[in-house]
């Protein structure tokens, strides 16, 4: 059926051949551009070198029965595509932020998949070298797209899903070349170079172009993520800055409404700030601010929203939290933070007294995100005036601004 379709379709090996090796080649300087214009980025400089095999093995192709050996120039091709795909495989593993593969795994899973054809008394040794080959193929495949579905999943990003689903499709595709193959095996190096030699060009040419274009889009997804991370986050402690805090509090406070759940707020000032700079120095400070974002998000829930509101001043919202509820997580954080700080210190150093001190308010009707934080911002205030390292309520009602009140 694929014989009469090629006929039909004058597809001609060789000449698709050549389509196929220009068009992989540029795929192939596409990978490497797109390494040069980001060499920072884990992964890819092993896509590029993929690329490059890939085109190597593509143009191994047309010595098969031109030389006298017909098994060398496909015991190559078979080693440069096997090798393309593990260097690929480890490209995605460093992508995705996994362990890179061991240097020598693109080395010896080729000579794996070259092994089944060396042996002695085979009547068919290139077809057990397509089997081998193709089984091979079919893991590296399955094993790209389980590292890239598990980072999907971890991150969302639809790209990188699309692309699980292209090397899950890929190893579907192998598996039923090594069937196939297991069948016929004496159809390699006969029938294999018409039909299914046409098949197999045509997927990889697919496989080869989307893959790429996979790697870009993947490429400016991850860019894109890390703009979008830079313009949420504070890039001293990596938590939400103000803007972002504000954007995500009025949802939260608008389906506090909607839900007809408490909300509370929290308004955390660092005691004593400037002493710690004169006595341990900005890189000191930097490291306490650090710290105590650290005990934050332990002692916080994962709902809650923490924000460096400015300096040595943060601020969370807890979601479903009344004003009793939040106090008593304002002096857990509060404890553990005097108790794990003032514990960091190094031996030999003066002690020092690390504290915070915060102002509790829970939202009220008719009050907006502005209104409960200067009322947070108010009890603070009377927290720093009472000597600090306590944790203070918010007077009731909503909070009045002065120009609200002379109207």
């Amino acid at each position: 059926m694929l014989k009469w379709l090629v006929e039909t379709m004058f597809l001609d090996i060789r000449t698709l051949l050549v389509a196929a090796a220009l068009a992989i080649g540029v795929c192939a300087v596409a990978r490497f551009l797109l390494y040069r214009l980001h060499p920072g980025m884990p992964g890819l400089g092993h896509w590029a070198m993929a690329g490059g095999l890939g085109a190597l093995a593509l143009v191994q192709v047309p010595l098969h029965g031109a030389l006298p050996s017909e098994r060398l120039p496909a015991v190559l091709t078979a080693v440069l595509i096997l090798a393309g795909y593990t260097v690929s495989w480890d490209g995605h593993r460093r992508f995705t932020g996994g362990k890179p593969l061991p240097p020598a795994l693109p080395i010896i899973l080729p000579g794996c998949g070259v092994l089944p054809s060396l042996l002695p008394g085979l009547s068919h040794p290139l077809a057990a070298l397509s089997i081998a080959n193709a089984v091979l193929v079919a893991s590296v495949s399955g094993l790209i797209a389980r590292e890239l579905h598990r980072a999907a999943a971890a991150s969302g990003r639809e790209i990188m899903r699309a692309m699980a689903w292209l090397y899950a499709v890929n190893c579907v595709f192998f598996l039923g070349r090594a069937v196939a193959v297991g069948f016929e095996p004496e159809a390699v190096g006969t029938v294999e170079r018409g039909g299914v030699a046409v098949l197999a060009i045509l997927w990889g040419l697919c496989l080869v172009v989307a893959a790429t274009l996979g790697m870009v889009l993947m490429a400016s997804e991850r860019l894109q993520a890390e703009l979008d991370q830079q313009a949420s986050r504070d890039p001293l402690t990596g938590v939400l800055n103000r803007r972002a805090f504000a954007s995500l509090a009025e949802r939260e406070i608008a389906r506090a409404r909607r839900v007809e759940q408490p909300l509370s707020v929290l308004m955390m000032d660092l005691d004593h700030f400037k002493q710690i700079n004169d006595r341990f120095g900005h890189a000191g400070g930097d490291a306490v601010l650090r710290r105590f974002v650290a005990v934050a998000e332990r002692v916080l829930r994962r709902e809650d929203l923490f924000c460096r509101f400015g300096g040595e001043e943060f601020v969370a919202l807890l979601p479903g939290s009344t004003a009793a509820q939040a106090l008593a997580a304002a002096e857990r954080l509060r404890t553990a933070f005097a108790e794990e700080a003032a514990a960091s210190i190094p031996a030999g150093t003066p002690p020092f007294a690390f504290t915070v001190s915060v102002g509790v308010g829970e939202l009220v009707a008719g009050e907006d995100l502005e209104g409960v934080l200067h009322r947070a911002d108010a009890a603070l205030y009377r927290a720093k005036a009472a000597g600090r390292n306590r944790s203070e309520l918010a007077a009731a009602g909503p909070f009045r601004s002065p120009a609200a009140a002379i109207a």
